[in-house]
């Protein structure tokens, strides 16, 4: 809080006047006051945007959701105290109400002059930058308010959302669907094949989940006799975070009694090249692609169809009909020397295939294309393929390389789905977390008849952040779930203490929290560390930096990163005892938890590859970030200021481009950037490089 605008808060106080009203009446929003005509009687409010004096004038900007208006104030025109007010009360970001008249001012600029203007809202705080926007990314994502506020291309992609979503329901309402609305809070975490969120009901006594998908729910409500129903439903999944993928995230389902998935195709075509058309006047749209290039794409109708089988062939050469078990696949992929981006031991033959496809297929996909046909055990919940068997009745749309639409014709034989249910059961007491759990309730529902139908599901972010060319999709959720940057003592204890319930599945951002072991991660290095203090110092602060990026504990993160190659000095370059027996015995005399040496040694991946994968944003960043700091170091060793302060994005990339230039730094490491973060290179080295040049006197550059 500004303690200068409080005073003046209290100043209106004082003079009997109230500093946040209940209300105000307008006659017109900022954009049509700006439309009014000269000499029209205005009254509008906004937030103060602009403010300057100028002699016996005062010009504002004010802001509302419609957009801006400039006013003024004249000396001669208002009372002398009010125009003193003016002057000592207003600050930016405040809200006011006015009342005056329309005018052009001699440059042409719509105005309205000032008679009376009341205090709506006084700012206690200075806004960013004299909302000149928010150039953070992450002060965007988590004061989306700040973001909205000045940057007006943030405030009207929102608006675009919401249109979309208006526009997408009057599709469905002119096509018979009713809109309904199934239960959050579920016993069984059915509809899809994915890893949910676990929790508690304590009334009950009862473990439960967030639900992963709508879909039982919903086909329930055609077994009760709705020919055709849709949901705009937030689901979670406790899965990974990268770009394109968030855990709690917006997805539109529909059912549709009598359909298949070949009418549900045609109806996907139809929707969405409508909805192109009303929303940008056009079925051929510029979307960016993998690398955040923008590029056309055709919306119009008919769209490509290949199966999944061909996908997979045409990306690797493997031809996944021949392989009939999870093994065989594993040898396939293992022969192609592949590398998936999950570690693949336990996974089914479905969530392998899944993976592989996702890995070289998917990507390629930039023009709207239906994959179809998808193995039976990728596809619990969909019908057999009559000429197949073993395949279903599925479709996928994906365009710019990312999955916008899921649909099937919906499986009907309570037998078989039973089955299907305890195949999917086995695979995931065998470790498969992704697979789909038993749901008897649904099955019973089956047991009572229901008619044909197919099912179809569509994430509103992703096609959201397409149309709106963004590629992350935390820029098109208002209100991204964000770790705390400061948790207070009653938030660290619960943070801390063990769960009410067992928890099962990895944790996504990290294992476990350790940031209390931050001062002695410090006392660790003065100790153990002289010529690798800078190396460690700098990863430590690349590390903080990733975890405010990917919304992890800034502390943890930091001291995994300071104390990854705690026992480098020990080893005498003796790289096979690296991450062993010396450094567990230094973290035992901080009584480091197990987590802590197990996410640092998953960065020695040529050793403990297998025994500590990759499967955190930490363990990922720590990856990254350990061969890169390294390079910026001696990088800004080279120069002739020997300052980081003089170092820049261009120059590392330029280093990096020469391979005879600190030949031994693993440059393939690095560029795992793109793969593992979902970040560019650019933005990759920007982030590091900006860490490192906070702590500049600390790195002794």
């Amino acid at each position: 809080m500004d303690e200068f605008r409080h005073q003046k808060a209290e100043a209106i106080r004082k003079a009997g006047n109230v500093p946040y009203a209940a209300n105000f009446s307008r006659t017109h929003t900022a954009d049509e006051g700006k439309s009014a005509k000269d000499g029209a009687n205005i009254t509008t409010a906004g937030r103060v945007m602009l403010l300057r004096a100028m002699g016996k004038m005062i010009f504002a900007t004010l802001q509302d959701h419609t957009g801006r208006v400039q006013i003024a104030w004249k000396a001669d025109e208002i009372d002398a105290k009010s125009f003193t007010d003016v002057e000592e009360l207003i600050d930016l970001g405040d809200f006011i109400g006015i009342t005056g008249t329309h005018f052009t001012t001699q440059k042409g600029e719509p105005s309205v002059l000032v008679h009376e203007w009341k205090m709506l809202s006084k700012a206690l705080r200075q806004p960013p930058e004299k909302w000149h926007g928010i150039a953070d990314q992450e002060t965007a994502w988590r004061q989306r308010y700040l973001d909205l506020t000045s940057n007006r291309e943030t405030f009207d992609r929102f608006q675009f959302r919401s249109l979309f979503l208006r526009k997408l329901r009057e599709f469905y309402w002119n096509s018979a669907f009713i809109e309904v609305e199934t239960p959050v809070l579920v016993n069984s975490a059915s509809g899809a094949l994915a890893t949910p969120f676990q929790t508690h009901h304590a009334a009950y006594d009862l473990n439960m989940f967030l639900r992963i998908a709508p879909e039982t729910f919903l086909k329930e409500c055609i077994v009760g006799g709705y020919d055709r129903v849709f949901e705009v439903a937030r689901v979670f999944r406790n899965e990974g975070l990268d770009p394109s993928h968030l855990q709690d995230f917006t997805m539109v389902e529909h059912y549709a009694a009598y359909w298949d998935y070949e009418k549900n195709m045609e109806f996907t075509e139809q929707m969405l090249s409508t909805l192109m058309k009303e929303l940008t006047g056009s079925t051929v749209i510029q979307i960016p692609d993998r690398e955040g290039n923008l590029t056309e794409v055709d919306f119009t109708p008919p769209w490509p169809r290949i199966t999944l089988a061909e996908s997979v062939l045409h990306g690797c050469s493997i031809d996944i009909d021949e392989c009939e078990t999870a093994d065989d696949l594993r040898k396939a992929i293992a022969s192609k020397k592949l590398k998936l981006d999950i570690p693949t031991e336990k996974l089914g033959r479905g969530n392998l295939i899944d993976q592989l496809y996702k890995k070289v297929s998917r990507p390629k996909l930039v023009q709207p294309t239906f994959i179809t046909k998808h193995p039976l055990d990728l596809s619990p919940l969909a019908r057999r393929n009559d000429e197949n068997p073993a395949v279903t009745d599925r479709f996928q749309l994906v365009v710019g390389g990312w999955e916008i639409v899921n649909a099937y014709s919906e499986l009907i034989d309570p037998v078989d789905q039973a089955e299907r249910f305890s195949a999917q059961a086995k695979a995931h007491a065998g470790g498969d977390s992704d697979a789909h759990r038993k749901d008897d309730e649904f099955v019973k529902a089956l047991e009572y008849g229901c008619p044909p139908c197919s099912g179809w599901g569509m994430g509103v972010d992703r096609i959201v952040a397409l149309l709106t060319q963004q590629t992350n999709l935390r820029d098109v959720v208002l209100f991204p779930l964000m770790k705390p940057l400061h948790a207070t003592e009653e938030e660290s204890a619960t943070m801390s203490a063990p769960p009410t319930t067992p928890m099962t599945d990895t944790p996504l951002l990290e294992h476990a929290d350790y940031g209390h072991l931050l001062p002695a991660a410090h006392g660790l290095i003065e100790a153990h560390s002289d010529n690798t203090k800078a190396h460690l110092l700098a990863t430590g602060a690349a590390m903080a930096a990733l975890a405010a990026r990917f919304g992890g504990n800034t502390d943890t993160w930091r001291v995994a990163g300071m104390l990854h190659d705690l026992d480098w000095d020990s080893l005498d370059k003796d790289f096979e005892r690296h991450c062993g027996e010396e450094l567990s015995a230094m973290l035992a005399t901080v009584d480091a938890p197990e987590e802590l040496l197990g996410d640092i040694r998953s960065h020695y991946a040529h050793r403990f590859g297998e025994e500590y994968p990759l499967d955190t944003m930490l363990r990922k960043s720590l990856y990254c970030s350990d061969e890169l700091t390294g390079f910026i170091i001696a990088v800004t060793l080279v120069r002739p200021s020997k300052s980081i302060a003089d170092v820049e994005v261009k120059s590392v990339k330029k280093k990096l481009k020469d391979k005879s230039f600190a030949a031994q730094v693993d440059r393939d490491q690095i560029g795992k950037c793109e793969e593992l973060l979902g970040i560019p290179l650019d933005e990759f080295i920007g982030l590091t490089l900006d860490a490192m040049k906070e702590i500049a006197g600390d790195l002794g550059l």
